[in-house]
């Protein structure tokens, strides 16, 4: 039995589905400088106005979990996943150089399964056209 639904990805991290309404025009092309860049994995500051920035190739985990009535309790896993090009995000904006920013530039989908094996939990994130 397969169950499949589609999610828009913000990956801010969660790998983020890039959601929310959008802002006038978008970030200024000069957000770089006037805005905070904290790279993944590194503290977060206090007033949370920030660009994230996620280098191209370095590890970045992803934790997830998966719970509801089905469950006797919340099951949790920590996965490790890489980008192929450097990844700027700022609310719901994302950019691939820091200076052209795109609105919902992700989406992506969630497979759920249950198999003689065990459950089957497939996300797929890609560059929405």
């Amino acid at each position: 039995m397969t169950v499949t639904s589609t999610l828009s990805f913000v990956i801010g991290l969660g790998i983020l589905a890039i959601t929310g309404c959008a802002s006038w025009g978008g970030p200024a092309d000069d957000l770089l400088k006037h805005v905070p860049v904290v790279e993944v994995g590194k503290p977060e500051p206090v007033d949370k106005h920030y660009v994230l920035y996620i280098p191209a190739g370095k590890p970045i985990p992803m934790y997830l979990t998966i719970k509801g009535p089905l469950f006797v309790k919340p099951g949790e896993a920590t996965a490790q996943v890489q980008l192929n090009q450097s990844l700027y995000i700022y609310q719901e904006w994302s950019s691939l150089d820091g200076v052209n920013w795109s609105h919902q530039a992700f989406e992506g989908g969630v497979s759920l399964g249950l198999a003689p094996k065990g459950g089957l939990v497939e996300i797929h994130v890609k560059r929405a056209n």
